[in-house]
C-alpha cells in the first residue's frame, strides 16, 4: 500500500504542476526527481537513467518522428494544400448531411493543436440547411474531429503509447482501429437519425478534379501511411521521405519553405519527448514498476479499474492529449506487460483515457469550439456523454469478452 502511495504522489504532482500552467516536459524532469528520493535511487544512477533515457535510440527516434509530424502539418497549412483538401471534399458530398462530418473528420487527419476551430465554419456554414442548436453544432465539429485519435499513426498519442508499451505503432494501430470506426458509425447513427436528407445544392467542379484535390490535399500523409503499412518501413524513414519530397516538389520560394522548417520545429516538444523518456527510465531504474507489479496483480479486479481509472481521471483534469499517456502509460506497463505487452490492456487503457480527453472542460477543442458556436457546455455535454460510453462501452466489452473466453 505503501508503494502505490508514492505512485499517487508522483501522479499528484504532475496533475498539480499541469493546473498550474507548468510546461509539461519540465514537470516530467521535477517529477522524475520526486520518483528518485521517494523510491531511494541515489544521485549517481539517477544521472546515469537520466543520460540513457535522452540519448537511447528510442528516444532519438521518437523525436525524429515528432518533429517531423510537425513539420508535414505546417506544410500543409502552409501551402493550401489542406484547404483545397477541404474544398474538394465538399464538392464531392452528394448529401448535404455529410457536411457535418466529413471536413471535421479530413481535419481530424492533420494533428494540430485546437484543429477543431478549422472546421468549425464549415458546419457553420453547412448548419444553416436545418434549425440546429449550437450544441449539436458544437458537438458534429468535436465529435468527427476526433474519430481518428483512436488509430491514426501521425498523432502523438499513439507515437508515445507505442513507444513506452513497446508495442509496434502499426500493431498498436491496427488494433485499435475497429474504434475509429466506432466512433465514426455512433456520429454518423446520431447524424442521419437527427436531420432529414437534403441535396446538395451545386456541384462545382468535376468530381476526378475534386478527388485529385482531396488525394493532393493530404499526399505526403498518404505516402506515409503507405510506406509504412504496404512497404514495411519505420516510421521515422516513412516521414523523411515524405518531407523530403515536400521540398521537391513544393512551389514555395526559399524563404516561405524556411518559415515551414522553422514553424514546425517546436525546441518545446522535442524537449517534452526526451523529459517522457527519462522519467520512463527513472521509473524503470527506481524500481517503482516492479514495485507496483508486485502490489496490484497483473490479473485482478485492482489492475483493471487502475487500467481505467488513472488516464481517464488524469485525462479528465488535465484535459492534455499527451498527459494521460505520458503520466500514466509507464506506471501501467507491469501490468499491460514489459515483454509481452498485451494489446487488449494497452487498448482498454487508451480508451478510457481518450473518453477522459473528450469529456475533459479543459480539453482545448472542446472549450473554443462550444465559444465559437456560443453554445452552452452543459448542453454539449448531455448530447455527448452518451456517445462517449458507447465507444467505452465497446472497449469494455472486448475486455470481458478476452478474459472470460
Amino acid at each position: 500500500m505503501l508503494v502505490l502511495l508514492k505512485i499517487a504522489l508522483v501522479v499528484a504532482l504532475l496533475l498539480v504542476l499541469i493546473r498550474l500552467k507548468w510546461d509539461l516536459g519540465l514537470a516530467l524532469v521535477l517529477d522524475s526527481l520526486l520518483v528518485a528520493l521517494l523510491f531511494g535511487l541515489s544521485l549517481p544512477r539517477l544521472g546515469r537513467a537520466a543520460f540513457e533515457g535522452a540519448t537511447a535510440g528510442e528516444t532519438l527516434e521518437l523525436v525524429g518522428i515528432v518533429l517531423l509530424v510537425l513539420y508535414l502539418g505546417q506544410f500543409l497549412q502552409r501551402s493550401g494544400a489542406f484547404r483545397r483538401m477541404v474544398d474538394g471534399l465538399r464538392n464531392l458530398v452528394h448529401d448535404a448531411r455529410l457536411i457535418l462530418a466529413i471536413p471535421s473528420a479530413a481535419i481530424g487527419l492533420l494533428p494540430m493543436m485546437a484543429g477543431a476551430m478549422m472546421g468549425a465554419p464549415i458546419v457553420e456554414e453547412a448548419a444553416k440547411r436545418w434549425d440546429l442548436s449550437s450544441a449539436w453544432k458544437t458537438f458534429y465539429n468535436y465529435w468527427f474531429r476526433h474519430i481518428w485519435e483512436y488509430s491514426w499513426p501521425l498523432y502523438l498519442n499513439l507515437i508515445l503509447a507505442s513507444a513506452i508499451l513497446r508495442i509496434p505503432i502499426k500493431t498498436l494501430c491496427l488494433v485499435q482501429f475497429p474504434f475509429t470506426v466506432i466512433a465514426a458509425g455512433t456520429g454518423l447513427v446520431v447524424l442521419f437519425h437527427k436531420l432529414p436528407y437534403v441535396p446538395k445544392e451545386s456541384n462545382n467542379g468535376r468530381t476526378w478534379q475534386n478527388i485529385a484535390a482531396v488525394v493532393l490535399g493530404i499526399w505526403p500523409i498518404l505516402l506515409t501511411i503507405i510506406l509504412v503499412f504496404a512497404f514495411k518501413m519505420g516510421m521515422l524513414l516513412a516521414l523523411a521521405v515524405s518531407s523530403l519530397l515536400t521540398q521537391i516538389f513544393t512551389r514555395l520560394n526559399f524563404r516561405e519553405r524556411w518559415a515551414t522548417v522553422r514553424e514546425g520545429f517546436s525546441l518545446r516538444i522535442a524537449l517534452l519527448t526526451v523529459a517522457l523518456m527519462v522519467f520512463k527510465r527513472v521509473l524503470e531504474t527506481s524500481g517503482a514498476l516492479d514495485a507496483v507489479g508486485r502490489v496490484v496483480d497483473p490479473h485482478g479486479p485492482s489492475a483493471y479499474i487502475l487500467l481505467f481509472a488513472a488516464p481517464f481521471l488524469v485525462a479528465v483534469l488535465t484535459g492534455v492529449n499527451q498527459a494521460f499517456v505520458t503520466i500514466t502509460f509507464p506506471l501501467l506497463v507491469p501490468i499491460i506487460g514489459r515483454d509481452k505487452p498485451d494489446v487488449v490492456l494497452a487498448l482498454f487503457a487508451y480508451v478510457s483515457g481518450f473518453a477522459g480527453i473528450l469529456l475533459s472542460p479543459a480539453h482545448l477543442c472542446l472549450a473554443l469550439t462550444a465559444d465559437y458556436f456560443k453554445a452552452n457546455l452543459g448542453d454539449v455535454y448531455r448530447i455527448l456523454i452518451g456517445r462517449v460510453a458507447v465507444v467505452f462501452g465497446a472497449a469494455l466489452l472486448v475486455l470481458i469478452l478476452t478474459r472470460v473466453f
